[in-house]
């Protein structure tokens, strides 16, 4: 395997890349190497995905979230007389 050196990475775009490897719970070296592979490959654009843990923490974050309407689901969304939404 080769070795890459990056000279006169601005400190915030490195700054940026460690928060992405956090992120990603992965190194910077690792995260470096799959943003190159995705790119290229072409797909930058793609949104990765979240890994369980992710999942489990925004579920958790969202479910430890205040409730500001107390009304039911029936009555936000309001359903006819044959269950259909208004």
């Amino acid at each position: 395997m080769a070795d890459l050196t990056i000279r006169g990475l601005p400190d915030e775009l490195h700054q940026q890349l460690k928060q992405l490897a956090d992120a990603h719970h992965r190194s910077v070296n690792r995260e470096t190497i799959v943003l190159i592979e995705r790119a290229m490959a072409g797909d930058l654009n793609e949104k990765p995905r979240l890994s369980a843990t992710e999942v489990i923490a925004k579920a958790q974050h969202f479910a430890s979230l205040p409730v500001l309407d107390g009304r039911s689901a029936d009555e936000l969304i309001g359903y006819d007389v044959d269950g259909l939404p208004r």
